[in-house]
């Protein structure tokens, strides 16, 4: 009889695997119930979870690292993005405000670097149970958050500016991390708990009552719901949508002036401040006034106090046509790359989009550093649910005659030769 010792694994592999669940865990269900009880658990957390993702891709793969990292750059979404990177850089030299304005795009490109790091570091074949962690994660968020709106205290859902309500945090996160928490779900065939986590999402939100995270969460079902029969037919939709209301928002709202007019209609608020300056500074809508213009022109009273925050705006007034042109590029190639995504990750990643964009366009304040790193949160979450592969069903054990079944059991009993 010949005795086989017990294989022990590797140990960096091992570890790396502990490393990694570790991460996932603080990125998918400690930061999401973390945003219930502080502004600033976010900026700690994340930083960590993802250095400890990249420690643990260095242990199981160091020779792989450089040649993903590089590889990570050599497509259309990086040189997007690295364009509009550098226009924003450039922006620098006539901006008003050359310091705010550097370290607001220093954070940005850490926050960036941080997070594409980590998902260049996650393997190639991602267990399921990994990204299982966000659908636990999402729903004691949202649990935390139902129950806070209607009888926690004050502070969570009443103050003077919404974007820095916890609640409306709150609403914001679920609203970008439950339609990948949905996929995973979706791609363990857990229909009921995907339902179920839906829910208690939309009673979350309800109950918080933020407008903005309701219009999120609609416009994203509707997404989800239409890609999951036509995923590539509803991402060229959407660039189509995108790209329209980015180039041509000066021309629909300088239109808005002369159809009040005719209409005998006052035209105020954000809408009127959009089109005064598209008639009287168009000029400058070619450049851009620089990064970080609009929030400090604000302040000191360059433009009024009731100005669009929109990212439609932001990009127009700070960075011209030309960082209208790149961002609208830019996501016209994420969207494409709707195409090469298994189709049961192409719903999951839209909805989140969607969910982004229509926050994003409605004016609420997305140049924040939070929400970039929520974002960067979301697209961890969605890079390892489109690396994530469905688990194959075992094939039956063969069948075997009686006699057949005889012959097999005396070979086997009868064991090998002394």
């Amino acid at each position: 009889m010949v005795f086989t010792r017990t294989p022990l694994g590797d140990p960096a592999a091992d570890a790396a695997r502990f490393l990694r669940r570790i991460a996932l865990a603080l990125l998918f269900i400690v930061t999401p119930v973390a945003e219930a009880a502080s502004h600033g658990l976010i900026y700690a957390l994340f930083p960590i979870g993802a250095v400890i993702l990249i420690i643990a891709g260095l242990l199981a793969e160091m020779t792989a690292a450089p040649r993903r990292f590089v590889a990570a750059f050599m497509n259309p979404i990086a040189i997007a993005a690295l364009f509009l990177v550098f226009w924003a850089a450039l922006s620098l030299i006539w901006t008003a405000f050359p310091g705010e304005a550097t370290a607001r795009l220093a954070r940005t490109l850490m926050t960036a670097g941080i997070a594409l790091l980590a998902i260049v570091a996650l393997p190639e074949r991602t267990k399921i149970s990994n990204i299982y962690l966000l659908p636990i994660g999402v729903g004691l968020t949202a649990a935390v958050t139902f129950g806070l709106s209607l009888f926690g205290p004050e502070w969570f859902h009443i103050g003077p500016n919404p974007d820095q309500l916890l609640a409306q945090r709150c609403v914001l996160s679920l609203s970008i991390l439950m339609w990948p928490a949905i996929g995973a779900a979706a791609l363990r065939e857990r229909f009921i708990m995907a339902t179920a986590l839906a829910t208690l999402v939309a009673a979350a939100t309800l109950a918080a009552f933020i407008q903005v995270g309701l219009a999120a969460f609609m416009v994203a079902a509707v997404v989800y719901v239409v890609a999951m029969t036509n995923p590539i037919g509803m991402a060229r939709f959407m660039a189509i949508v995108c790209a329209v209301l980015l180039l041509c928002a000066p021309i629909f709202v300088a239109s808005l002036l002369p159809a009040s007019h005719l209409l005998h209609v006052q035209l105020g608020g954000p809408w009127a401040v959009f089109a005064n300056l598209t008639i009287h500074e168009w000029p400058r809508f070619i450049t851009g006034h620089g990064l970080d213009a609009v929030e400090h022109a604000i302040e000191i009273g360059l433009l009024p106090h009731n100005a669009p925050q929109s990212l439609i705006f932001t990009l127009w007034y700070e960075l011209g046509i030309v960082g209208v042109f790149g961002f609208a590029v830019l996501l016209i190639a994420v969207l494409r790359a709707v195409a090469d995504m298994p189709p049961y990750a192409a719903p999951a990643f839209l909805a989140s989009l969607t969910a982004g964009l229509v926050i994003a366009f409605s004016g609420a304040e997305t140049t924040q550093l939070w929400w970039m790193t929520l974002n960067a949160i979301g697209a961890i979450a969605l890079a390892i649910l489109i690396q994530a592969h469905p688990r194959s069903r075992r094939p039956l054990a063969p069948t075997f005659a009686e006699d057949d079944e005889d012959e097999h059991l005396v070979e086997i009993y009868q064991g090998p030769d002394f």
